[in-house]
């Protein structure tokens, strides 16, 4: 059986397309590895590779803003806000920097789904004086503050994305809607010969109007990789995106659906193997990991963890024939061993006095 990429790269072949002069666009850049690997196995003759993008790049490329870090950004969205309040009643930096990330979440969502800003804010603003509403003639300092803010939100969107776009800068959602208002210009003067989309699932508005629009002008193809099982089953949630997609996108009028497989309904081996606590469930993956790198080796091998916390164990309980992994999930430092010796140093930075509890010191040691 043969992969999705492959099979694309191979349909790509044959109708005669010259891959080294394409541009793929992937959903991150992760796949772009996989690519790479899939495109060797196709090419037996000294080449070069393409273009491999993930779709957040190709974006920044059309917005031709530049992308700024969280970090950046709260202190770009507290010089927008010392802009609109008053000194006397702004929050100190340490207050600002708890909420303003959730105001900053709430910005990047409104841009990447294309939502009228002002409609919203003055939505969300009437919603706070509906759920704030008393008898009381005279509310609260607090709850006035409270509604003043939401009053306000709009000045602080409108300050705060005209001095990024100022300086060229941007969020992931301000950078989304630039490149939608760039995406005609793009389209006449790119060097690019042909765009190809492949592995999209979800996409956002802004990603749905770009695509469609590249494929209105012939600029680009689209790839999908789902299951019939899943498509033809119209409460399936796995195939809610991709049947919104085939059905709503004119561009699949005149050009078929790339693809449908039957992959799900074909036989498969389940072998289920009960083991007792997560210490036990590591070390049997070491074990299993070992005997089938005896018989087949590890380069199809996944392994799908349930609880992110069974990483490290699992980490450990390798056997040695593993020499390298491809790790694809997120592991929280308070998990790394590391991170006990600095919780142990800080606790000794607290005691008080000139001495210290022997037990700490041992501990650190």
């Amino acid at each position: 059986m043969t992969s999705f990429i492959y099979d694309v790269l191979k349909d790509l072949k044959h109708h005669h397309k010259d891959l080294s002069q394409l541009t793929f666009v992937l959903p991150s850049k992760r796949a772009g590895v996989f690519l790479k690997k899939e495109w060797s196995k196709l090419n037996t003759t000294t080449g070069f590779l393409p273009e491999i993008l993930s779709i957040e790049s190709f974006v920044e490329e059309l917005s031709q803003l530049k992308p700024l870090s969280p970090t950046e950004l709260l202190f770009e969205l507290y010089s927008s806000y010392l802009k609109i309040v008053p000194k006397k009643e702004a929050d100190p930096f340490d207050k600002f920097s708890k909420w303003a990330p959730t105001i900053l979440q709430d910005f990047n969502e409104i841009d990447r789904y294309l939502i009228p800003q002002q409609a919203i804010f003055n939505y969300l603003s009437e919603i706070q004086e509906l759920n704030h509403w008393s008898v009381e003639p005279n509310p609260t300092p607090l709850i006035k503050g409270y509604l003043s803010f939401w009053k306000k939100i709009n000045h602080f969107y409108t300050e705060f994305t005209q001095q990024l776009l100022a300086n060229q800068q941007g969020y992931q959602g301000l950078i989304y809607r630039e490149a939608i208002e760039n995406i005609e210009s793009f389209s006449q003067n790119t060097p690019r010969q042909h765009l190809v989309f492949l592995g999209f699932n979800a996409l956002n508005s802004s990603e749905t109007l770009i695509i469609q629009e590249l494929l209105q002008q012939e600029k680009a193809s689209i790839y999908w990789d789902i299951d019939r099982v899943f498509m033809d089953n119209p409460y399936h949630d796995a195939g809610f995106f991709m049947r919104k997609h085939k059905t709503q996108w004119t561009y699949f009028d005149r050009h078929p659906f790339k693809w449908t497989t039957d992959l799900y309904s074909q036989p498969k081996h389940l072998h289920i193997i009960g083991t007792p606590k997560h210490v036990g469930q590591a070390k049997e993956v070491g074990q299993l990991l070992k005997r089938l790198h005896a018989k087949t080796g590890l380069k199809s091998t996944a392994l799908v963890l349930a609880n992110e916390g069974l990483l490290t164990p699992v980490l450990n309980a390798l056997p040695k024939e593993v020499e390298a992994i491809n790790i694809t999930m997120g592991l929280p430092l308070s998990q790394i061993p590391f991170s006990t010796f600095i919780n142990q140093w800080f606790k000794l930075q607290q005691e008080a006095g000139d001495k210290y509890y022997h037990l700490d010191v041992m501990e650190l040691l």
